[in-house]
Order: C-alpha cells, then sequence, then structure tokens
C-alpha cells in the first residue's frame, strides 16, 4: 500500500472481508459441518473432543475434510490486503497514549486479524497441528490491541498443544488466562474444550468432567452426541455408573447417528446399576430380532454378556460372549472386545488353554492404542505359555484315565472320535471349498456377505516414501485389513492355513474323559510306541497306540503332569503375582503327588510368597519342611539361617554396588578391577541376576585386551547358562561376527568400545567387504547424529527436547529429526545440513543454549549423508569410521570427519 489512510484502510477492510474471506469462510463452516457430521468414531477408545483431535494419532479413524481452500484464502488476504505502512503522523499528538500505540501497530488493516484466525483454524483442522501453534503464537503477539482476539488465538494454541502431547505448554498458558477474558459463548467453549483436552490426558481424567459439560452448552447438534458419549465415558471411568448411564441415554437421543446410539446403548449395559436386569436383556433381545441390527449381532450380545456379568452370572455371560463371537458378521475390533470379555471369564476359571485361544485371537485385531493393550498382551503372552502345560496336563491325565478303563469302555470312546472326526473333516471340508469360492468371486470375508453387503473393492495405498514396512502406519494397517478380510481373524500359530494339522501341536480336549468325549486330536503329539502305520486319522490302532499301557510310560505321562502343573505354579507367581492361585496349584500337585521331584521347589517358592504377603506363621511352616526333608539342599542350608530374607534383601544392594564399581572401572579402562569384581560377585552370590552383565562387562575388557578366546568363550558361556538375558542379541551379533572371520578391534579406550563398536544394522546384515572407504567430503551434505546409550538415556526425552530447541532456535531453518535404535546404542539424526560449516554453526548454537542440557552420555558426532549411509548400508560401526579418519589424518589434514 502507498497510503495508508482512514478511507484506504476501510476499502481494504471491505475487500478482505468480502471478495476473500467470504469464500475462505464459507468453505471453512461447510467443510467443518461435514466433518463433524460424516466422522465413523471409533467408541471402543475414550472419544475425540473433535475429529481433527484425530488426526494427532495415525491409527485412529482419520476425519474426511481438506481446509486447504480455506488456508489458500487467508494466505492471499494476508498477502495483498495487509497494510503494513505506518499512517502519516498528526501534530500535537505525540503526548498521546492511545496515539502511540496506534503508530506501534504492526497491522493497520481492521479485519485481517480474522484472515489470520483463519488460517489457524484451518492449519489445525488439517492436522498440521505445529502450524497451527505458530500462527495462533503470531497472533496473540502481533495483534495486542485485540484482547478478544489474543485470547482466542491463545486458547486455540493451547489446543493445539494438548495436540502435539505438549501439556506442560498449554497448562501455562490456560493457567496464565483471567477469567475476565472469557467474555463470549464463543470463547468459553474454546476455554472448555482446552482444559477437556488437557485433563482427558492427565492421570486424573476425572477433572475433564466439568468442562466437557461446559462445551456441551455451545456445541453444535452434531457435536453434542459425540460429547455426551464422552461425558459418559468419563464419569464409568469415574465409577459414576449412574451419572453415565444418563449420559450415554443423553447420546442416544433421536438426532444422534444410528451407530452412536446403538454404541450408547451398549455402554448403558456396562454401567446399569438397577437391582433387575431382566428388562434391560429383553430390550437388547429385541434389539437383535431387527434385520437392520444384524452387523452388531456382535455388539447387541456382548451387551447382554456385561449385564449378567454384573450380576456375577457368568455362566449366561459365557453363552452371550460365545454368541457375540460366533454372530459376529464383520471380525473386526468389536468381535475382538467379546472375545477378550470372554477370555477373561476363563482366566478366572483357570480355563488357560480357552483364555489363550480368545486372547491370541483378539490381540492382532486390536490396535496399540487400544486401553489396557499393555496389560492385554502381557497377559496374552503370559496364556500362550500357561497353555501348553495345561493342554499337556490335561492330556496326560486323560490319557491315564483311558489307559485305567475296561477295552470295550476304551473302544466305545475311540468309536465316537473317528465319528466327530469324520462329521468335523466334512464340515472343515465344505467351509473351505465355500471361502474359496466367496475369494474368487469377490476377495472378500465369509462374514462380509451376511449382512447382505457387497463386497468392496481393496484399495491399496502404495509406499511412497522410504520407510520399513512395519514402520508406516497407513501401510500396515491397509495390509491387516486386507488379511483380516481374506482370512478373517487367525490365531498366532505354524500351519495357520493348514486343514489337517496331524504334526503341528497340541490341541485342547473339547469334553472331559469322565463324559465320554475325548477330542481326537489330543492324541497328535504323543509317541506312537506300538503303531507304526501311517496317520489314519480314522484307525482305531491310531488313538489306541497312544494310551499309555506299560508302566514306563505311565511314569513318563506322570511326570508330564507334574512338571506341567509347577510351571504353572510358577509363571502365575512370577509373572502375573498371582499367589493365591499359584498356591492352589501346587497344593492340589502335592495332594496328588506327594513324592514329585517339585516337592523342594514348592515348599521354598511358598515359603517366599507367604513371607512376602507377611504370613509368617505359614512362611515357617515350609521353612520348616525343607529343614526337615532337604536339611543339605542349598535351600535348606540358607534357610538355616533364621535372617535369611533381610541378608539376601541386603546382598541385592550388595550386588548393584559391586555392578556400579566394576562398570566405573570399565569406563576408567581398569580392566583389571573389573576381573576382580566378577570373580567377587561369582563367589558371594553365583545365584545373582546380574551376573549376565557382569559377564558381558568381562567379555568387553578382553576385547581392549586383544583376547579374543577368551572374549568368545565368556560370551558362549553367558548365552548357555543365560540364554533370556537382554545382552543375549548383542552377544549373539559379536559371536555372529567372530564365526564370519571378522577381527576385534584391540587397543583403545573401553568408553569407545563400548558404543563405536555396535554395528548400524541388524543382526543378518553384512559387511560388504572388510575394505573400508568414506569421502570426508566437507561440502557435502551433513548429518548430525546424537549418539547414546539407551539403557542410560530416554530416547523420547531427547527427541522432545531438541525438537524443542530447534522450533524455538530457528524460524527458517526446517531440521528433520530420525530416532534410530541399533541394540544397546541409540541415535538421533539431525538433518537439513548443506555442508560441513553449517554443522559446525549449528553445533556451536546447541552448546551454547542455556535452556538444553544434554545428558554426559549423548556423544555428537558429525558426518556426511553419504558416509553415514555407507555406515547402515555396510552394517559398519562408528569405529570404523574413527579409524578411517585418523588414518586420513596420519597423511592429510582432514576438515570433515567426527567431532567427539
Amino acid at each position: 500500500m502507498r497510503k495508508n489512510t482512514a478511507l484506504t484502510r476501510n476499502y481494504q477492510a471491505f475487500i478482505t472481508r468480502y471478495n476473500i474471506y467470504y469464500n475462505g469462510d464459507e468453505h471453512y463452516k461447510t467443510t467443518l459441518r461435514e466433518m463433524e457430521r460424516s466422522y465413523e468414531d471409533d467408541f471402543t477408545r475414550l472419544l475425540y473432543l473433535h475429529p481433527a483431535d484425530a488426526r494427532a494419532c495415525p491409527d485412529a479413524p482419520q476425519p474426511s475434510g481438506d481446509f486447504s481452500r480455506s488456508i489458500e484464502k487467508a494466505q492471499k488476504a494476508i498477502q495483498l490486503r495487509s497494510i503494513k505502512r505506518k499512517p502519516a503522523r498528526k501534530a500535537g499528538k505525540s503526548r498521546d497514549q492511545k496515539y502511540r500505540e496506534w503508530m506501534k501497530r504492526e497491522e493497520y488493516n481492521p479485519f485481517l486479524h480474522n484472515a489470520w484466525l483463519m488460517l489457524g483454524r484451518s492449519q489445525y483442522n488439517n492436522g498440521d497441528f505445529i502450524g497451527a501453534a505458530s500462527t495462533f503464537q503470531y497472533i496473540a503477539k502481533h495483534f495486542s490491541w485485540l484482547p478478544a482476539t489474543v485470547t482466542e488465538a491463545r486458547l486455540w494454541q493451547a489446543r493445539a498443544y494438548c495436540s502435539l502431547g505438549w501439556y506442560f505448554d498449554a497448562e501455562a498458558i490456560l493457567s496464565k488466562m483471567p477469567a475476565t477474558d472469557i467474555a463470549s459463548g464463543e470463547i468459553e467453549e474454546l476455554y472448555d474444550m482446552a482444559y477437556a483436552s488437557m485433563y482427558i490426558n492427565s492421570s486424573d481424567q476425572s477433572q475433564a468432567i466439568p468442562y466437557v459439560r461446559g462445551a456441551l452448552r455451545h456445541a453444535s447438534r452434531t457435536q453434542k452426541p459425540r460429547l455426551y458419549f464422552l461425558l459418559g465415558q468419563l464419569y464409568a471411568l469415574s465409577g459414576k455408573n449412574s451419572e453415565a448411564y444418563d449420559a450415554y441415554a443423553m447420546a442416544a437421543r433421536g438426532g444422534a447417528p444410528y451407530r452412536t446410539r446403538l454404541n450408547a446403548r451398549i455402554r448403558q449395559s456396562e454401567v446399569f446399576h438397577g437391582s433387575d436386569i431382566r428388562g434391560e436383556v429383553k430390550s437388547l433381545r429385541r434389539m437383535a430380532r431387527y434385520e437392520r441390527n444384524s452387523p452388531y449381532l456382535d455388539l447387541i450380545y456382548y451387551a447382554i454378556g456385561n449385564l449378567y456379568l454384573s450380576r456375577r452370572d457368568t455362566a449366561e455371560a459365557v453363552e452371550n460372549y460365545r454368541l457375540a463371537v460366533e454372530r459376529s458378521t464383520r471380525d473386526g475390533i468389536d468381535r475382538a472386545v467379546a472375545r477378550l470379555a470372554l477370555g477373561s471369564i476363563y482366566f478366572d476359571r483357570r480355563d488357560y488353554e480357552a483364555a489363550q485361544i480368545c486372547y491370541a485371537e483378539a490381540l492382532p485385531v486390536l490396535p496399540s492404542t487400544y486401553p489396557g493393550y499393555v496389560s492385554i498382551r502381557r497377559r496374552s503372552d503370559v496364556l500362550d505359555r500357561l497353555a501348553v502345560y495345561a493342554q499337556n496336563v490335561r492330556l496326560n491325565d486323560s490319557l491315564l484315565r483311558l489307559a485305567d478303563m475296561t477295552e470295550r469302555e476304551r473302544m466305545d470312546i475311540v468309536n465316537r472320535l473317528i465319528a466327530a472326526r469324520r462329521r468335523t473333516d466334512r464340515e472343515e471340508a465344505e467351509r473351505i471349498r465355500r471361502e474359496e469360492y466367496i475369494a474368487l468371486q469377490g476377495g472378500g470375508n465369509p462374514a462380509d456377505g451376511i449382512a447382505g453387503q457387497a463386497s468392496a473393492p481393496v484399495a491399496f495405498e502404495l509406499n511412497t516414501d522410504d520407510s520399513w514396512y512395519f514402520y508406516n502406519s497407513t501401510v500396515r494397517s491397509a495390509g491387516r485389513d486386507a488379511f483380516l478380510r481374506r482370512w478373517g481373524a487367525r490365531r498366532l500359530e505354524d500351519d495357520w492355513r493348514r486343514r489337517d494339522r496331524t504334526v503341528s501341536g497340541l490341541a485342547s480336549l473339547d469334553e472331559d474323559v469322565a463324559d465320554g468325549s475325548l477330542s481326537d486330536t489330543d492324541f497328535e503329539d504323543t509317541d506312537v510306541k506300538e503303531y507304526n502305520g501311517d496317520f489314519d486319522l480314522y484307525s482305531p490302532e491310531y488313538y489306541l497306540s497312544r494310551i499309555p499301557s506299560t508302566p514306563m510310560q505311565r511314569m513318563a505321562a506322570v511326570n508330564i503332569i507334574c512338571d506341567g502343573m509347577y510351571n504353572i505354579g510358577l509363571i502365575l507367581k512370577d509373572d502375573l503375582g498371582a499367589y493365591p492361585e499359584a498356591a492352589d496349584e501346587w497344593l492340589r500337585l502335592l495332594d496328588r503327588y506327594p513324592d514329585n521331584i517339585y516337592r523342594r521347589d514348592i515348599y521354598y517358592n511358598m515359603y517366599l510368597m507367604y513371607m512376602r504377603e507377611g504370613d509368617v506363621v505359614a512362611a515357617g511352616g515350609y521353612r520348616q519342611l525343607i529343614l526337615e526333608h532337604f536339611p543339605d539342599s542349598p535351600e535348606g542350608q540358607a534357610l538355616i539361617d533364621p535372617d535369611f530374607l533381610d541378608n539376601k534383601r541386603r546382598m541385592y544392594a550388595e550386588e548393584e554396588r559391586l555392578y556400579e564399581r566394576a562398570y566405573e572401572a570399565y569406563l576408567e579402562n581398569r580392566n583389571a578391577d573389573v576381573h576382580a569384581l566378577c570373580d567377587t560377585i561369582t563367589r558371594l552370590s553365583p545365584t545373582s541376576r546380574l551376573i549376565p552383565k557382569f559377564m558381558f562387562l568381562e567379555a568387553l575388557c578382553h576385547v581392549t585386551e586383544g583376547d579374543a578366546e577368551r572374549f568368545r568363550s565368556i560370551l558362549e558361556t553367558m548365552l548357555r547358562r543365560y540364554p533370556d538375558t537382554e545382552l543375549a542379541p548383542v552377544a549373539s551379533s559379536y559371536l555372529k561376527g567372530l564365526a564370519e572371520g571378522r577381527s576385534l578391534n584391540a587397543g583403545g579406550d573401553n568408553v569407545r568400545g563400548l558404543a563405536w563398536t555396535t554395528r548400524l544394522a541388524s543382526d543378518t546384515a553384512a559387511v560388504v567387504s572388510d575394505s573400508v572407504f568414506f569421502e570426508l567430503d566437507s561440502a557435502a551434505p551433513h548429518v548430525m547424529v546424537l549418539v547414546y546409550p539407551v539403557d542410560e538415556v530416554s530416547g523420547n526425552k531427547l527427541l522432545y527436547d531438541v525438537a524443542r530447541h530447534n522450533f524455538s532456535t530457528f524460524v527458517v531453518s526446517d531440521f528433520d529429526l530420525e530416532p534410530m535404535n541399533f541394540g544397546r546404542l541409540g541415535l538421533l539424526v539431525v538433518k537439513g545440513f548443506a555442508n560441513f560449516d553449517e554443522i559446525v554453526r549449528y553445533r556451536r548454537i546447541l552448546e551454547d543454549d542455556p535452556e538444553l542440557q544434554l545428558p554426559a552420555q549423548v556423544r555428537p558426532v558429525m558426518i556426511s549423508v553419504d558416509d553415514f549411509n555407507r555406515l547402515v548400508n555396510e552394517g559398519r560401526s562408528f569405529d570404523d569410521y574413527f579409524r578411517y579418519v585418523d588414518e586420513r589424518s596420519a597423511e592429510s589434514p582432514v576438515v570433515a570427519g567426527p567431532v567427539l
């Protein structure tokens, strides 16, 4: 603008409003309404306050709507209609405070702040939360004479920070906002949404309830059902079932989408607090008869199961959860949730085989963001181990009972098994033919046609970036969905596509032998002693040959039972902390087989359990049993001392202290002290859990000492004795390198050897050749690699600290951050440097930043992009690079290279 007068300001404001802003604003409002209306909420997790918030989580269902046109209009208005030129000064106004503030303004278009706000809102709804935060920060700084605009910008900035996970920054903004600034309904809604978003992601989610209720007062028609449903979830998490029931009822009102109403009705069953559930059950069963609800039968029967479970009627609950799994037509997360509920009941009943099947089939379908996913996965892993022992126990129990039957009784059971096998095989063959036909017709899941829905073609999204398949959430999700459509939910097992898995492993019993129906698959993994013919599953000899008939075979079956029962108790005790269940399992074992070989271990574990629970009397009884029956055992010798546990606790602390000393000696290159401390721990506490770490440290000392044989011997011994240690993969990698003929880099110091000798590749990667060559080109693009040990430095915190430094220090430059891990070595790669000089300047600024204090264990390395890629692609280590630089430095000065 050449002039800045009242006429030009009003003219530019008019043109901005009606010629540019109006179109962008209309597009913004239309797109926002469509986003709120069409978004498919994931009701298995805590709902988002707004669909746009889901863009922060790639695994969540993503909203539709593109606000790019609104962004373009806002940018056009700012670019073409901004008035930066100062107006002509008026005589006699220099002492007028208002006039002086007027002259200090950076923008004189009285309408342009609306374009800036539209830009920030559009960026937020497009998922560009960092861009939106920057825009709103600019508005708050440069439009200070518009307090309402500044307040709105600050609230949007806090929401953007919450979406980025920067909750402390959001709280800093909200806590400094005076209540007097909340002067309109729109600002009040923003204020409530910002606070609710912050508290929902806090440890006490109940604090978000009043703010969600406040946001409901000003929410749009499409937003209200979503917020009421979220309110019900928050009430349920807080234990306020009555309020949750009412909130779900509000979410299920007539104006809500049908999916929302149905899921709200289902959730009401989870929080029902009445005394008589018959009316609720009758209502849900009536819903199951409607054709429109056929795709949602899994939800309906799951709700009925919840009602029965709330009244501790597990029999009816199990029946309805089974119906939910069987009647499911979508084979998605709703079916998985029903399986989890069913598996939880089986687990409580100690039917670990049935529980393992439920968890194994549900886990692959659940997203990693599902509530309690970590604990579900952990229980599934434990059940995988429990089920093996439980199957062994039940199988051999059944075989022993069969062995005690008369020949006629045995033949009756075998004939029924063969008939059941023929019937099952016919049904399975028919199912496979049906699946193959449907797959040839449309490539879909057989369940897709149940609800009368056409099979839609599968649209695959190509991996357009350079990331590995399993690191690209979009491609990974597309692959998982395609698999589920083609095959359905399958357990993670070998030969999962084979109809006949005779030699694949044990299967569970269908019924107890006492009821006369033993599953034929129970015989599949036992040794064939007398029957050497083909595996004819329709031959009685196939089954009879697996029944233990000799005393030695019977003893082998008993040993398997004892081993299974002991290990079930041990897993329950050590992995789940389920002491009563573990005690019951071991007491059953002692009752059935009093002289079993695990008696001493059971007594000792029972002693430790009861001491941990504070039951000194019960613990004393088992201590006395050990002293009476096993006085010469290591446990008996240890328990002679009445202060055994106190000494053991003190020994734990002493072991930690010795390891700290050994590690410190290693870092200071005092290898002799490391060897002495390793001998000390072996003598004082040969069963210490820290023995593998001591052995690994001692092996590394032999690296710098040049003793390859001792290095190899110690690592092999460590892997043989402690195959499950966390250091096993690293040790295997070193031994593999030695087996391939690679030599140790002897000499140098231990600190360098600990981190820098780690190969930047997986165990399967191999070095291309023994010759090493690096460009060391100072004019080439460079990267800054922050190297750190993952067991001492938090990679996530380092990433956050460096990202915050870059964001606050560099306005124009945009540096990409890429975390990488190679065993115990973590890397944070900072990209975006054109040459060596730029990276030197960046490092100087990084070290001078008083707000950024990198941990002492973090070591920066400046290296060219080509040389770093060569390290990774050829599976080399930083030590290879350093040695090459040292060799080149001896020949001629090296400009580009590591700076430590």
